[in-house]
C-alpha cells in the first residue's frame, strides 16, 4: 500500500472515530431537545431511616440555572424496582433546590437520581446502606465516564491533527 493511501486511511479512520465518539456523547441530550446537569451540594453520610436535607443545583446546558416548577426532586430506587420520590422546593436562588430525603431502613444497594422536570432524571450512582446502619457509602461512576470520554475525544483529535500534518508534509509541491 502506498504511503499516500495509508495516510488517507489513517485520517479517515481518525475522523470517523472522532465523529462516532461525539455522536455517542451528545445523542441522548440532543434527542431530548435540551439538556441539563444536576450537581449535589455536600451530602452527609446518612444512616438508614435518617431524614437529610439534600441541596442540589440544576444548570441548563451546564451554564444557566434552570427554573423548573414540576417534577423536581430526589428519587431512590430499590433492587425490587420500588421508587421513593422526595419532591424538592426551589429556594431563593434560581436553579437551587432542596429536598427532605428519608433514606431506606432496609440494608442493601439502591440507585438514586435527581429528577429535573422535563429534562428527565440524572443518575447519581449507587447508594449502599449497610445492615448496621453506621456505614452508608455513596458511589458515583458517571463523572469518571465523562472524563474518560473527554480524554478519548482529545486523543482522537490529536491523532487526526497529527495525521493531517504528516500528509501535508509528504505532499509534493505543485509547479506552475
Amino acid at each position: 500500500m502506498a504511503p499516500k493511501s495509508h495516510d488517507r486511511i489513517a485520517r479517515l479512520t481518525a475522523t470517523l472515530a472522532t465523529v462516532i465518539t461525539l455522536l455517542i456523547c451528545v445523542s441522548a441530550p440532543a434527542s431530548a431537545g435540551g439538556w441539563a446537569v444536576g450537581s449535589l451540594d455536600a451530602v452527609p453520610a446518612p444512616s438508614a431511616g435518617e431524614t437529610v436535607e439534600i441541596g442540589f443545583t440544576i444548570l441548563q446546558h451546564g451554564v444557566t440555572p434552570a427554573d423548573l416548577a414540576d417534577d423536581v426532586g430526589i428519587e431512590i430506587i430499590g433492587t425490587d424496582g420500588m421508587v421513593s420520590y422526595f419532591a424538592a422546593e426551589q429556594d431563593d436562588t434560581v436553579g437551587h433546590y432542596t429536598a427532605s430525603v428519608t433514606f431506606p431502613t432496609t440494608a442493601g444497594e439502591y440507585e438514586w437520581n435527581i429528577r429535573m422536570g422535563w429534562f428527565g432524571p440524572q443518575e447519581l450512582g449507587s447508594l449502599n446502606i449497610a445492615p448496621d446502619n453506621d456505614s452508608t457509602t455513596i458511589t458515583t461512576a458517571w463523572p469518571t465516564v465523562r472524563w474518560i470520554m473527554v480524554a478519548l475525544i482529545v486523543a482522537l483529535g490529536a491523532v487526526a491533527v497529527s495525521s493531517l500534518a504528516m500528509s501535508r508534509r509528504n505532499t509534493p509541491a505543485v509547479s506552475s
